[in-house]
């Protein structure tokens, strides 16, 4: 692939000292034609001439070079395996630039042998600790090592009928149902039979293929001129409507190379009107291509080596102007861009920008990333697509459809039909769940009817019984944490937490849940008074100690504090000392860690009167304290036992599914 994309820009090679002295002598025939084709890009010629300088030369130091030189021609051309055996030759031979470590760590990783890119890797950062490139090579081995383990859930499958066995690549849309792609490819039967010697193939062209009926693409037919031309066409965006073209054309007039830009064509019926340059500001002698537009065509991203960016071809973006003219470039900035490239740029309908990238962590040669802005409107640091979108090979221009489910891309993996291939991917529903049995912490027995809760961070709560096999079992959302709540009477409540965010794949989360019995009896004591007082009594507080304690062991519980007086006194003033009664009560029980809204106050004044409860040799069971009760009785001191009776705080617990708001833990 980096055949093709590599003719935007001339590589410029910069020697050390000891190549200087070497090419200050003087340059055979074959030698000097070598160069020139290898400075021009035309690896294929070049890889000839060397080997013949090769032959003919007899200086050490000018066929380490040239082996060198070699190496780098078909690392440009994409073969790696010659490449690799070049590099270690280069080596061997001890050529002087430490780079050739860092080459030959490359093109091992993208021939998936990690351990020894590794080894060449950590050789390099030795010899050259300030280029971060060698410990970014290490990154990126020890990622594809975990990542080839666990690809992610897309499902990639080769498109037969369209790829050859030349090198097939860009695919775009051609209409707003994605039932017809354009792509580029070098394959026979094109424009023009000339061989480009920058790939030893044919210059490529823009064809076109049709989804049938029965969801059969058709075989592909070449696009005519204006479309093609002698040159090189690279990648291709098409409107919604299928009405307007932007490519990349890299024209060549008599045989001179004008150099690569992107170019419009309007349709006009079945035909395609002349390409006309389209009108970006840049630099008269700066190439760009690789054109990606927004739905409206206001926004175009595009790649390009233009001046201020990071490193070699950057993604930069334009807004459009009036007159059909486009603003300032503006680069996309250092998290997306790095001193590698980045190249093939697609905007997808959300805003996300799937790209290509051979300076981030990564598998291989070129992978595939996405990127989008954040609340202040800069773009995020890019997402490696990981397996098995990527591989160890070089993978690029990918497009999607509106649903984010389905698409295309470009790769040159082991395993295809060609050079480049373009391959179809679906993106399956994420499926999650969870599910468990409910269970008695103790006995271990299964638990039927149990109230099973799932609250999430999204606002979603869904709530089942356990069945006759104490099973429960709730779908999930994706990017949601939850709370997973079983409560049942004369049980703790018990919580278990799952999330799905960065969850990936498709998963059965199994939460099993085993419940606590109440661990202790809670008492529940019978608070008495002074006459018009609402101080606590010593013998109180030890009553109220042991409520505390058996709150404190069931967190589940609620309980309701009713506070009493005698008949004594207004209405007003009896209903104000109640209130006061219950409030003493919960401070205190507040004051031993129990949660304030487990408490549930309630002054009742005089209205409702004890009720004996026991035999007590002055009262009957049954009896009702009330006014016109107490006024009957003869002995002084059984009328205050009955006022005492009276002035009280009972409690009752109403609630036993309590659960701790999170936010009342740190008060």
């Amino acid at each position: 692939m980096k055949k093709i994309f590599r003719l935007i820009a001339v590589v410029i090679f910069l020697f050390m000292t000891s190549q200087s002295e070497v090419y200050a002598q003087k340059k055979s025939r074959q030698m000097k034609k070598a160069d020139q084709a290898f400075t021009l890009e035309k690896y294929s010629d070049a890889i000839k001439f060397y080997k013949k300088a090769y032959k003919k030369t007899k200086n050490r130091a000018v066929k380490v070079e040239i082996i060198f030189k070699q190496a780098e021609c078909y690392r440009m051309l994409g073969k790696i395996k010659q490449a690799a055996n070049y590099y270690k030759r280069s080596i061997k031979a001890k050529y002087p630039d430490v780079v050739v470590y860092l080459r030959y760590a490359d093109v091992l990783r993208m021939s998936g042998d990690f351990d020894e890119a590794v080894a060449q890797y950590t050789k390099y950062v030795e010899l050259n600790p300030t280029d971060v490139r060698g410990e970014m090579g290490m990154k990126s081995c020890n990622f594809a090592l975990k990542w080839k383990d666990v690809p992610t859930r897309y499902q990639v499958e080769i498109m037969s009928v369209v790829n050859s066995r030349f090198s097939d690549f860009s695919p775009a849309f051609g209409n707003e149902d994605y039932s017809e792609l354009y792509f580029t490819s070098t394959r026979e039967g094109g424009l023009t039979n000339k061989i480009d010697a920058r790939t030893g193939e044919t210059f490529s062209d823009v064809w076109f293929t049709k989804l049938n009926k029965k969801g059969v693409w058709s075989r592909p037919v070449v696009m005519t001129e204006p479309i093609n031309t002698e040159g090189n066409e690279g990648s291709v965006y098409v409107n919604k409507r299928g009405t307007t073209m932007y490519l990349t054309q890299c024209k060549v007039e008599k045989k001179k190379d004008l150099g690569c830009g992107i170019y419009v064509s309007e349709r006009k019926g079945r035909s395609w009107g002349a390409t006309q340059l389209l009108q970006v500001k840049v630099d008269s002698n700066t190439t760009i291509g690789h054109p990606a537009l927004s739905e409206d065509e206001s926004i175009l991203i595009f790649s390009s080596d233009l001046s201020g960016g990071y490193g070699g071809k950057d993604l930069w973006i334009s807004v459009k102007e009036k007159r059909n003219r486009w603003s300032d470039p503006i680069n996309l900035g250092p998290l997306v861009n790095t001193p590698g490239d980045e190249m093939f740029p697609f905007l997808a309908h959300d805003g996300v920008i799937y790209f290509a990238s051979n300076g981030h962590v990564g598998m291989g040669g070129f992978d595939i990333y996405k990127t989008s802005k954040d609340e202040y409107g800069a773009y995020t640091l890019p997402v490696n697509l990981k397996v098995p979108v990527n591989s160890t090979g070089d993978d690029f221009g990918m497009i999607v459809e509106k649903n984010g489910e389905r698409g295309y891309f470009t790769s040159n993996r082991s395993g295809g039909r060609g050079g480049d291939d373009i391959y179809q991917f679906e993106l399956p529903a994420l499926n999650l769940s969870v599910q468990g049995i409910v269970t008695d912490s103790k006995t271990g027995a299964i638990m039927t009817g149990v109230k099973v809760q799932l609250i999430g961070s999204n606002g979603t709560a869904n709530e089942v019984l356990t069945d006759n096999t104490g099973k429960y079992s709730f779908k999930l959302e994706p990017l949601v944490s939850y709370e997973i709540i079983a409560n049942k009477t004369g049980y703790l409540t018990k919580i278990e937490r799952e999330t799905t965010e960065g969850i990936e794949l498709s998963k059965d989360f199994i939460v099993d849940l085993h419940v606590d019995p109440i661990k202790k009896e809670i008492i529940l004591p019978l608070i008495k008074y002074d006459f018009n007082k609402f101080d606590l009594r010593p013998e109180s507080l030890i009553d109220l100690d042991r409520l505390a304690e058996g709150l404190l062991d069931n967190p589940n519980v609620v309980i309701e504090l009713k506070s009493h007086t005698d008949f004594i006194g207004s209405d007003a003033q009896n209903n104000r000392l109640s209130q006061q009664r219950a409030d003493a009560c919960i401070l205190y029980l507040v004051s031993k860690g129990v949660e304030a809204d487990r408490l549930i106050s309630k002054g009742m004044g005089e209205n409702e009167p004890f009720v004996i409860e026991q035999e007590n040799g002055r009262f009957k069971v049954g009896d009702v304290l009330t006014k016109s009760y107490i006024k009957k009785i003869i002995f002084r001191k059984n009328k205050e036992t009955a006022h005492q009776y009276n002035r009280r705080t009972s409690f009752k617990v109403i609630r036993e599914d309590y659960v701790a708001n999170p936010g009342n833990e740190d008060k």
